[in-house]
């Protein structure tokens, strides 16, 4: 290609002193261009008809198009025209290449290699490459594939690649594969440590022989891996405050076919360290002492931890996102005393300037209007940007409900503290209709009837109809509910509802309407109060009730007065991975509100989610532990005796205790039927795995009981089980069968349980 140039420069060169500076260019022609358009062509050739015709100007102009890497080859002709110089631009394009294949692999799927390599999107789905062939890419893919072998054990991997065209202007790529055997880890050795056990150093290693005890089938010998792991053993030893630790290269010796022994040196440990001084430079916003008091473990004396120091430095950072100072930067200097073995730790500090928020662009919206997005993000354009701004607008996005993904993303704009900040939703399926059936020990076989749609016409407010019907229920109940009512951050839910249970014995009959409006406070706090007027009709009482059922035959009216105020930090209230929820609900019945019962309720309730990929490893963990507690207080004044029989707490089933059927974890009369308490206390342990997005298995560990005016820690009922949690259109649906750790004469040893809903 460079030899055509230069003979066309020679060309060019022996007609310039004939028609050089005398003639202009009349027209310029572009021949043999299919895929690159002639406009773009000409865009980027300086020679115009009309301008003077310069030899100098098209060897630039060739120079140019070859930059553009779409190009094979270039030549240019020159002839006399009627009114000047005709040029005419002779193209071969490079061939585009449409896909990549791989032949010979075994070990790795050609999907996989795809998506190590970037060659696919997000959703997995292979992309069409259409790219210009590109030596250098071409190489760089092969590097990459060497390097996804030997991660695996494959160190002596072979890769070529060879180039078929399928037409004069399409390309396939295929890369040809040898494998090779595999590199594997059978021994594990640290020697010359004095000061850690050489088993302390050994659990922070990546690399692990193979071993059956453990349950590490293959162990592959991966020279990233080394590296890592001399860095980790390095960063062990800093934690414990020996800064003078020198990490030799590991050593790979070979013991059998296939099987290789790694040893890791300790050159030098040195003494431990202590902190000497603390200083911060630069800081103007926060004082020293506000520093300090993020990291307790940083003081003068203590011994030296490397990984305090770099905490800190996160925790200041954040400390300064908080305030929107997401520019700030801090940069540890670190100053030996190696006679006195103090380290002195000064924190240079850069502050920057406040970030503040430019645009603000919504994509992937199709039904929601983008006013109701923007009302649930905690930025605004020309506001100040912060990091707890960020997450707090997330996490209210998904919690709506009404998308799969929500991805926010800021954009700094180069040479300014301005932001845009990109908000890209995938929205769900909203509108549900559904007939289905289910089966329980309370309710026997039941029908369901429901409809429902979530955000109408894009607003975000939301309505349902359902219906279940069956021998022992009738349930029938309508819902709206109307957010951002009268324009401000608050949510009107109204319910008119009709209803019939037949419990053991008796059967409960409800019809009644409810109104309730909640506002979001303080950010991340929400209050609400309501009302609720029903009319209350226990009929049909087995003679063998006991009497506290038996004082509740005939028709009540209940008039009732809610109020709550809760925290919500879940980063998805549906399926949770971290953060913490809180609520405390009082409810107040009286004549005053126009009921004939006087009783109060008083519940409280916390859930705390921990996300195992939080830990400092990395390895990934896709677990999430949770803890949730419960505790309920309800009590009768004035004119009622006693608590409204479906007022109770009724301790276990599938929102209490599992492994027990309804009511079964409190109080029973003489024949085991369940009669409520005026007391409950419940906690709810889970170990939970994601399977994907909108799959989870869970394990779980129930503790708690109910009782009549005081608590009884020493009685609380124990279950355990297994549970599946699915994310649908229509909301979680739950499936859990407990076993009972403490079963007593007459029970069941477990129970199955399915709901749908949120269970905390």
């Amino acid at each position: 290609m460079r030899k055509v140039f230069l003979v066309l420069i020679l060309i060019l060169a022996l007609f310039q002193n004939t028609i050089a500076g005398e003639q202009k260019v009349e027209k310029v022609i572009i021949i043999g261009n299919e895929t690159v358009p002639t406009s773009t062509i000409l865009y980027y050739i300086s020679e115009k008809p009309g301008k003077p015709y310069s030899p100098k100007l098209i060897a630039e102009d060739i120079k140019r198009l070859f930059k553009l890497g779409y190009f094979e080859n270039i030549s240019v002709d020159v002839k006399e025209g009627k009114n000047g110089v005709i040029l005419r631009y002779f193209i071969k394009e490079k061939p585009i290449i449409t896909d990549v294949v791989f032949k010979g692999n075994k070990k790795i799927s050609s999907r996989k290699l795809k998506e190590e390599l970037g060659l696919t999107t997000e959703e997995g789905e292979e992309t069409k490459l259409q790219k210009p062939l590109d030596y250098k890419y071409l190489d760089k893919l092969v590097q990459k594939i060497k390097e996804i072998y030997a991660k695996r054990g494959y160190p002596e991997t072979q890769v070529y690649y060879t180039i078929e065209r399928t037409s004069p202007t399409r390309a396939v790529v295929k890369f040809y594969i040898k494998e090779g055997k595999k590199a594997e880890v059978c021994e594990v050795k640290v020697v010359g440590n004095r000061e850690l056990s050489s088993g302390e150093i050994k659990d922070v290693l990546l690399t692990k022989p193979k071993s059956i005890l453990h349950l590490r089938f293959t162990a592959p010998l991966s020279e990233e891996k080394l590296e890592k792991d001399v860095k980790r053993i390095e960063e062990l030893y800093k934690e414990k405050g020996f800064l003078d630790i020198v990490v030799g290269k590991p050593e790979v010796e070979p013991i059998g076919n296939s099987c290789y022994r790694v040893v890791f040196r300790i050159v030098k440990e040195g003494k431990p360290y202590r902190f000497g001084k603390i200083e911060f430079e630069g800081n103007k916003l926060f004082s020293s002492e506000d520093f300090l008091k993020l990291e307790k473990k940083l003081r003068p004396g203590k011994r030296f931890n490397q990984k305090v120091v770099d905490d800190l430095i996160r925790k200041i950072i954040r400390k300064y996102g908080e305030l929107g100072f997401i520019f700030a930067n801090v940069v540890p200097e670190i100053k030996l005393h190696p006679e006195t073995h103090t380290a002195d730790v000064i924190f240079h500090i850069y502050e920057g300037e406040r970030a503040y928020v430019r645009w603000i662009r919504i994509e992937g919206n199709i039904s929601t209007r983008d006013r109701t997005i923007r009302r649930e993000l905690d930025l605004y354009e020309t506001g100040i940007f912060n990091t707890v701004r960020l997450e707090r607008s997330i996490r209210r996005l998904f919690n709506t409900g009404y998308f799969e993904n929500v991805d926010v993303k800021p954009k700094v704009i180069e040479g300014t503290n301005k932001v845009d900040v990109d908000v890209k939703v995938k929205e769900r399926l909203t509108g549900v209709f559904s007939i289905g059936a289910g089966y329980s020990s309370v309710s026997k076989l039941v029908g369901m009837v429901s409809v429902s749609k979530g955000n109408l016409f894009g607003t975000g407010d939301s309505g349902s109809v359902n219906m279940q019907f069956g021998s022992r229920v009738f349930d029938f109940y309508i819902t709206y509910n109307h957010t951002w009512w009268m324009n401000k951050p608050q949510t009107l839910s109204l319910s008119l509802y009709n209803n019939r249970y037949e419990y053991f014995t008796y059967t409960s009959k409800k019809t009644g309407f409810s109104a309730l409006v909640s506002r979001r406070l303080w950010e991340d706090w929400k209050v609400g109060v309501g009302y609720l007027i029903e009319r209350d009709k226990i009929t049909d009482i087995d003679i063998d009730a006991p009497d506290i059922v038996k004082e509740e035959e005939g028709t009540e009216r209940i008039g009732m007065a809610t109020a709550f105020i809760s925290r919500d930090l879940r980063d998805n209230r549906f399926l949770p991975h971290r953060g913490d929820f809180f609520k405390v609900t009082s409810q107040v019945a009286g004549n005053f509100l126009a009921g004939d019962k006087n009783f109060y309720k008083l519940i409280g309730e916390y859930a705390y989610y921990f996300n195992f990929n939080d830990l400092p490893v990395d390895v990934e963990l896709p677990l999430i532990a949770s803890v949730h507690a419960k505790i309920g207080y309800a009590g009768a004044f004035g004119s009622t005796e006693r608590l409204p029989i479906d007022y109770r707490f009724y301790v276990g089933g599938d929102t209490t205790i599992r492994g027990f059927r309804w009511g079964e974890a409190g109080p029973k009369d003489e024949n085991g039927n369940p009669e409520g308490a005026n007391r409950e206390l419940i906690f709810n342990f889970e170990l939970g795995y994601d399977v994907t997005r909108m799959l989870r298995l869970i394990g779980f560990v129930d503790v708690g009981g109910g009782w009549w005016d005081k608590y009884k820690l020493g009685d609380m009922r124990k279950s355990a089980g297994i549970g599946l949690r699915v994310l649908t259109p229509m909301g979680p649906i739950r499936l859990d069968l407990g076993w009972k750790l403490d079963r007593r004469s007459g029970e069941s040893s477990s129970e199955w349980h399915f709901g749908m809903g949120s269970y905390f």
